[in-house]
């Protein structure tokens, strides 16, 4: 009986391939390749501002600093540059910039003064006392003259004599002197100047260091945004966490976590399908970056099987305007992404089906 069987299958094959080798045809077998169904790339993400979400953290410095006053509350809308937080260094730091500009000041003075010279009222009175010692000398020589017609005449002694010569000798030295100061008074000496203006520029690179610590004294909005979520509050340290979270909300973005084995399939400008699950809604929106780096997944499922291990590359998702105004306010929620990656395929592959010709 086997061997019955065995020969009715051999005879059946031969008569397949004897009328397929007789086929009324011009010599070549068409075959045709049914394309496999896309379905598209499916990840799990979440959603963020344009901007992503930023921790706005304290200024680089010892010791943490400690929230002194905070200028907003979550929901607002800051402009860059804005004021966020006051910090407890800011009345010592404000304290130090005035002291620096008086400093200032008072140096910027001094260089005046320097480059003025002496005051008239110093250089006339100065004036007069050589007038005065030049008067004193006069008469001293006078004095002098006399006493030598008086000595040749025997009629003074030689101690008396020598007295008027020391009179003379002491108001010339005198009037050396007044001189010389009144010189110096009028005199306006460039190394003195100089030194003046490198005290204006010490102070001034003083002021400077003073106005950058008052700076840092203040937390400013790095960019235009919403307020997300405070972390640290007035009298609390500011730690790990930052003082606040702040987000450009005018645009989201979804981040879905796609797998690397599927991420040759994505490109950019590919349409996307988002489902929230727990408002039971779908966003529309369409892919503007893949990611360059592999990681570990952000965003975990609700299924215990689930592998939490596995290798996922980042791919931005930008929502359209619509429906990113709908969850504007949603940063961080985890959604369900689904990417049509059939528009790619159709170009990468043009020919789904294929004709494969051969001759007999």
């Amino acid at each position: 009986m086997r061997k019955m069987l065995a020969f009715v299958v051999v005879v059946a094959v031969i008569a397949v391939t004897v009328a397929a080798n007789h086929s009324p045809n011009d010599g070549k077998t068409t075959i045709n390749a049914s394309p496999q169904a896309d379905f598209g790339v499916g990840a799990l993400g979440r959603i963020e501002p344009q901007s992503e979400v930023l921790v706005v953290n304290a200024p680089s410095v010892m010791e943490p600093p400690v929230v002194e006053k905070l200028l907003v509350a979550v929901g607002d809308q800051v402009q860059a540059g804005k004021e966020l937080a006051i910090l407890d260094s800011h009345k010592r730091e404000l304290a130090d910039l005035e002291q620096a500009k008086a400093a200032l000041m008072l140096s910027e003075k001094s260089l005046a003064q320097v480059k003025a010279g002496a005051k008239a009222g110093d250089i006339l009175a100065q004036g007069e006392l050589v007038a005065r010692t030049k008067e004193r000398l006069r008469l001293a020589e006078k004095q002098l003259e006399r006493g030598r017609k008086l000595r040749e005449k025997k009629a003074m002694s030689d101690d008396d004599f020598d007295i008027l010569i020391s009179e003379v000798d002491v108001l010339q030295r005198e009037l050396r002197q007044n001189e010389a100061t009144l010189e110096a008074i009028r005199e306006v000496r460039s190394v003195d100047v100089e030194h003046a203006e490198a005290d204006v520029l010490v102070k001034k690179a003083a002021l400077q260091r003073a106005e950058a610590d008052l700076e840092i004294s203040l937390i400013r909005s790095p960019i235009d945004g919403e307020i997300l979520r405070i972390n640290t509050r007035v009298g609390e340290r500011i730690g790990d966490e930052g003082l606040l979270e702040l987000g450009d909300t005018r645009q989201m973005d979804v981040v879905a976590e796609v797998h690397e084995s599927d991420i040759l399939k994505v490109r950019t400008g590919q349409p996307a399908k988002i489902f929230l699950r727990n408002l039971d809604t779908t966003l529309c929106g369409h892919v503007i970056e893949l990611g360059r780096v592999v990681g570990r997944k952000d965003v975990l499922s609700n299924d215990p099987v689930d592998d939490t291990d596995a290798r996922v590359i980042e791919v931005r998702i930008r929502l359209d305007d619509e429906h990113g105004r709908l969850v504007s306010g949603m940063s961080f929620a985890k959604v369900e992404v689904t990417i049509d990656t059939s528009t790619a395929a159709a170009t990468s592959e043009s020919s789904a089906t294929t004709q494969i010709s051969q001759k007999e």
